[in-house]
């Protein structure tokens, strides 16, 4: 019976969504609808809840309640020993070419959106150890985005491989390098995985337009970035690498 922050609700597969609240609510816009779209709810750590998007359009509150889901994390065994390091992803912070955050001007329709990359590496047993990412523009006072990492299903993020939500904070307009220990979370990662960036909530002093931008590098061949500018929208590739890698132990 508790309020679940952060959860993710929106039309599915469409550009109209949010994340609930500290007290669990959420209210958002959904344009050029159809009778027949579905509302998704969906938490780490619990089953995802679909509904009709009809039944919400009278306007009355609800209380929607969410199933606890038990994930069986895979057994890992310590030992004493030095472990191999791997780092994946770009390392570079060129700002030739530069992407927002933001795709409109209110940082409130940002909440809930994502951007991220996929991985690639040889070795099956590996566990994330850190994750970095690079701001070149940044006008907030602090901003707060919850990392997701995916395994891969006919090459677009499927599910989850953690039973918790992980956060990373950016405080004092802060730019260039933020790095997130991830060893603490033991998280074994496939040879395929993709890591996402959640916008979940900023603060600006200021009356601006909101500004968080990252350098990227273009990839004529592949398109390994992945983008949705709403929690339940459908995910879009774009050909470009973020200025983001991890390091992987194994």
């Amino acid at each position: 019976g508790l309020p679940l922050a952060y959860a993710s609700v929106g039309v599915l597969n469409r550009p109209f969504g949010s994340l609930t609240d500290s007290s669990g609510g959420f209210n958002f816009t959904a344009l050029e609808t159809g009778a027949t779209d579905t509302l998704q709810i969906s938490l780490v750590g619990y089953f995802s809840q679909k509904m009709a998007l009809t039944d919400f359009t009278d306007g009355r509150a609800r209380i929607i309640r969410l199933n606890k889901k038990i994930t069986e994390l895979p057994t890992f065994i310590v030992a004493n020993g030095k472990r191999n390091i791997e780092t994946i992803g770009r390392q570079g912070s060129g700002k030739l070419v530069q992407v927002s955050v933001h795709n409109k001007k209110s940082a409130q329709e940002t909440v809930g959106s994502e951007m991220g990359m996929k991985y690639k590496t040889a070795h099956p047993s590996a566990t994330l150890k850190d994750f970095n990412f690079y701001l070149s523009v940044n006008n907030f006072n602090a901003i707060k985005f919850r990392v997701n990492i995916y395994s891969v299903k006919n090459g677009t993020p499927d599910t989850l491989l953690y039973n918790r939500q992980i956060f990373a904070t950016v405080d004092n307009f802060k730019t260039g390098w933020t790095k997130l220990d991830m060893a603490p979370y033991q998280i074994k990662v496939p040879k395929e995985f993709i890591l996402t960036l959640q916008w979940v909530e900023g603060k600006m002093d200021k009356k601006e337009n909101p500004l968080t931008v990252l350098p990227v590098a273009l990839t004529l061949f592949s398109k390994n970035c992945y983008v949705r500018i709403a929690s339940q929208d459908r995910w879009k590739k774009m050909g470009v690498n973020l200025s983001n890698y991890v390091n992987l132990a194994y």
